[in-house]
């Protein structure tokens, strides 16, 4: 058994291979750094990260008397699971104790999500005949066109659009790779963009980044943030839209159109169904709007021809 080793050297040894073996983002990363610096700090593990049974139940409850939700008590705790059990293979300590913690129960909820007639309202605001409405409308069409988050949307590269193919190549958590069509609207807007506006700027900056704000850089996740916002309003759509609520259109969309499930998990890039499966829901829920809205009886409680 090792007990010599400085425990931060430890905690980083454990980052490095979590870096190298899952290609964690560095937000992830950031984020088990915190919860085992928390844990460690404590329950003072000075000299190994040994712990018992009762002290798991202990750092449970220290999280529910905090009130936190229980996606993060959840959170946490599975960031400690995978770091005690990185512990245990490296025989660095005697027993895996999380192993046996058990997550408060997370209730799903059903992600805000626009109709395709909205949708379209907000697609159709940009102004394209001007170079932002351009560049605008290639955002949104691509982030519903293709679900996108808006990460992958701010660090996607040009030689990751495959015009000729009409697919693009996204980057997503844990720098995943994955390979998704982006409809022939947004492939439109991509290419209006790429030949009328991007091209242009190709001798004003070395970035390979394909949309660029106003000064030539990277946008950040509040740039894009704004830019719907501004769009929704000019829609008038009164629900808070957000570049989520996109990407939660898209999926719901699909699911509604009869996509199997699997493959929207494919194309949203869920490394788990579970993920996928909060659409469901909300699939049901429309199956009962339309049931009501055209089914004979239904109409005739509501007064309409039976």
């Amino acid at each position: 058994m090792q007990t010599a080793l400085n425990k931060n050297i430890i905690i980083e040894q454990y980052l490095q291979y979590q870096d190298l073996e899952r290609g964690l983002s560095a937000n992830s990363l950031a984020a088990y750094r915190r919860d085992i610096l928390e844990f460690k700090k404590l329950f003072k593990l000075n000299d190994n990260f040994n712990i018992t049974h009762r002290k798991v139940n202990e750092y449970i409850q220290y999280l529910t008397g905090l009130n936190r939700k229980p996606a993060s008590i959840a959170r946490k705790l599975s960031s400690l699971k995978n770091f005690y059990k990185y512990l245990s293979e490296k025989d660095l300590v005697k027993e895996n104790y999380f192993a046996f913690a058990r997550a408060p129960k997370i209730s799903r909820y059903h992600p805000d999500y626009l109709t395709v007639d909205e949708i379209q309202k907000i697609i159709n605001s940009p102004d394209i005949k001007t170079d932002i409405g351009i560049r605008d409308s290639a955002m949104l069409e691509l982030l519903y066109g293709a679900g996108m988050r808006i990460s992958e949307l701010i660090n996607l590269k040009m030689s990751a659009v495959y015009d000729e193919i009409g697919f693009i190549k996204i980057v997503g958590k844990g720098n995943k790779e994955r390979l998704v069509p982006y409809g022939s609207y947004a492939r439109k807007a991509v290419e209006r963009y790429l030949t009328g506006v991007r091209e242009r700027k190709r001798s004003l900056t070395e970035s390979d980044v394909l949309f660029l704000s106003s000064r030539n850089r990277r946008f950040s996740r509040t740039g894009v943030w704004k830019i719907i916002k501004k769009y929704a309003l000019m829609a008038g759509i009164s629900k808070d839209v957000t570049p989520h609520t996109l990407r939660h259109s898209f999926a719901t969309h699909m699911i509604e159109g009869g996509a199997d499930l699997r493959v929207v998990q494919e194309l949203l890039g869920h490394s788990s169904i579970t993920t996928t499966q909060i659409y469901t829901q909300v699939d049901k829920e429309y199956l009962l709007s339309i049931h009501r809205e055209y089914h004979p009886r239904e109409r005739k409680l509501r007064g309409g021809k039976g």
